[in-house]
Formats: C-alpha cells, sequence, structure tokens
C-alpha cells in the first residue's frame, strides 16, 4: 500500500486538511505522523490549527493528549501565549493581524526540534491570510489541522486535499463504521460537471437558481444545458422555502446556495414533484444529517457541491482514551469497505 506522502504526491496536494469524525479520533496522531515522515526527507512544512492543538491534556476529558512534535525549520502559525509550555525554539516572523482570545497570530519558524501549541484560527479568512504568508516562505506543504464540526479549511480556496481521522473513540466498530461513512459521504459528495461549474458563477449571498433542459427521469448532469439563472438575495440557509420567494418553473430545478446548506433546505423540497439538483459551494458548507439526506435522496433528489476537495484517505486509530480498544485489523478492514481510498492505521 502506498504511504500517505506518496498518496499525496501522486495527486499533486500542496495544502492538505486533517479532519477529525470526533475528538480523540486520532487526528493529531495523523498529523504528527505527518510530520514526522516529512522531516526524514527534509519537507518544508507549514502548519495552523482551526482550534486549540498541542495541549498536554483535554480539559473536558481530564485525559492525556498527543503534543504536535515538528523539526527544526518548521512554520507555523499560533498565538504566541500557546507556546508557553511548549518546547520547540522559535523565531517568530511576522504578525498576521488576526486577533484572538489568545492574542494575535504570528507566524513563527522553529530553530530547533520540539512541541508546538496552535491556536487563534477560526474563520476562511484567516487561512487565507495564513496561506499567502506561508507561501512567501516557500514553503512545500500546508497542513491545516480541523475536524469535521470545524471543516472550513475543507475548501478549494485553500485546500486540495484531505485526510479523514476516525477511530475507536466512537464506540463499537458499527458506531466507528456508521460516523464515518456519513462523514466520507460528506466529503466525497459529488461535484457539478465542469461545465455547469463554469456557468453557474455564484455571488457573496443568497440562492442561484437555474432553469435546465433535462429529462425528469435523468439525474446526471452531465447531459444538462442551462437555459436561465435567477438570483435570489434574500434566500439562504434559514429561508423556510425557496419557492416562496417567488413562482417556479418545473424546469427551474437546481438551486445553488452561497451559505450553508442545512436540513431545513432538504426539507423545502422534500415532496418537489419532479427531481430537484441542491448545490453547496464546498463540503464545508454541508450541515445535514443522516436522515435528512437519505430522506432527500429517496425522494428522487440529489445533493451536490460546485467543487469538492479530493479525498487523500483515511487514518484509523484502534485505541480510545476511554480504554476502548477494537481489533485494528478488523477496523481497518471495516473502513476500507467504504471508501476506495487508502487506509492506514497510525498506530502501526
Amino acid at each position: 500500500m502506498v504511504t500517505m506522502w506518496e498518496r499525496i504526491d501522486q495527486l499533486g496536494v500542496r495544502n492538505l486538511s486533517i479532519v477529525g469524525v470526533s475528538k480523540h479520533a486520532g487526528k493529531t496522531t495523523t498529523l504528527n505522523r505527518l510530520i514526522e515522515d516529512a522531516a526524514m526527507v527534509k519537507r518544508r512544512l507549514a502548519i495552523a490549527s482551526i482550534g486549540i492543538d498541542g495541549e498536554r491534556h483535554d480539559h473536558l476529558m481530564g485525559t492525556p493528549k498527543p503534543e504536535i512534535w515538528v523539526p527544526e525549520h518548521t512554520f507555523f502559525a499560533t498565538a504566541i501565549s500557546m507556546m508557553e509550555a511548549a518546547s520547540a525554539p522559535v523565531s517568530w516572523k511576522v504578525p498576521t493581524g488576526i486577533e484572538s482570545p489568545f492574542g494575535e497570530v504570528w507566524v513563527g519558524q522553529t530553530t530547533g526540534e520540539g512541541t508546538i501549541g496552535l491556536a487563534g484560527v477560526r474563520q476562511l479568512a484567516h487561512l487565507e491570510i495564513l496561506q499567502g504568508i506561508f507561501q512567501t516562505f516557500a514553503v512545500e506543504h500546508i497542513l491545516w489541522d480541523g475536524a469535521l464540526s470545524r471543516m472550513i479549511a475543507v475548501n478549494p480556496r485553500v485546500s486540495d486535499g484531505v485526510v479523514l481521522a476516525t477511530g475507536a473513540v466512537l464506540g463499537t466498530l458499527a458506531k466507528v463504521t456508521q460516523h464515518t461513512q456519513h462523514a466520507l459521504r460528506r466529503l466525497n459528495v459529488e461535484a457539478l460537471p465542469k461545465h455547469l461549474f463554469e456557468q453557474l458563477l455564484m455571488r457573496n449571498a443568497g440562492v442561484l437558481v437555474a432553469e435546465i433542459l433535462l429529462d425528469f427521469g435523468n439525474q446526471d448532469l452531465r447531459d444538462a444545458e442551462v437555459l436561465s439563472i435567477e438570483y435570489v438575495h434574500e434566500a439562504g440557509a434559514f429561508t423556510e422555502d425557496v419557492r416562496t420567494l417567488a413562482t417556479w418553473t418545473d424546469q427551474q430545478r437546481l438551486f445553488l446556495y452561497a451559505g450553508a446548506v442545512t436540513d431545513r433546505v432538504l426539507q423545502s423540497f422534500q415532496n418537489r414533484k419532479h427531481p430537484v439538483f441542491v448545490v453547496a459551494m464546498t463540503p464545508s458548507h454541508l450541515f445535514v444529517t443522516e436522515d435528512a439526506w437519505r430522506s432527500f435522496a429517496r425522494a428522487g433528489h440529489q445533493l451536490l457541491v460546485r467543487k469538492s476537495v479530493p479525498l487523500i484517505g483515511v487514518t484509523v486509530n484502534p485505541t480510545s482514551p476511554r480504554n476502548v480498544t477494537l481489533d485494528p485489523q478488523v477496523l481497518k478492514q471495516s473502513i476500507q469497505s467504504l471508501t476506495n481510498a487508502p487506509v492506514w492505521d497510525v498506530m502501526e
């Protein structure tokens, strides 16, 4: 099987997001494995986290957490106060202008190996600022440490690949498999065909409504032709039903949302006579439950994204802080049955 870095190189990924299905699913362990393997061949990395990472203990569960170890010459972004308990010596390079409860976020470079603490990054705009700064230092790869609950990094504007971390912390093998399946479905949601991607240019807010020429029995948007486009500025995820804001024809069947796509959005189309296509901008804009998605699909409708982020693979962690241990081989096989992407046991 290919290694994580071999897979990353095969797909030409430069900016990588790492997201966990839940806390303690092995996300930081995955990050550390990537950092350690990169250090062996002297890859030039930059690292940032959406949230707080690098703490020694989980303050909610009272359990130890893996620290983030980095080699010399690693770039990273954090509030300087987060380095008080860290061991890596740092040369602080540039302030970012990003304010946080922990102070302003700076970009630094380690002058020796050791541990680091990461915090202060909370928005997509922050990631875009950091991406620009990191690129001025000619780093080879940027690693974004996130979570399914903080999916902002799974956005094509800042990431061109994602690794999903899952593990025994979710409970039984059945529960781990179930939660991972939903996470994979969210990350692997189908993207618009190229010709529609180029035609359907979204604005900053509202909903784009497209009239398309496509047989009602045909669900393949590659065969669709756009006849007209209308923008509904006052519509969004919290509009009870976008169709109440105008009179739609049966051919107006594609709805592209600038903001979040929620259960409420899907439910508003549930009883539409002919199949509709609801499109989110990216996987990070999807906030739908498995039940709502399944019901939406059973009614003949489709949920898509305007642009996706390729799945690099899945890492599994067979142990959890709650003293739950799953059979590593069985866990790996169970998750592998859900995806064609590689599955790695980060504890091996």
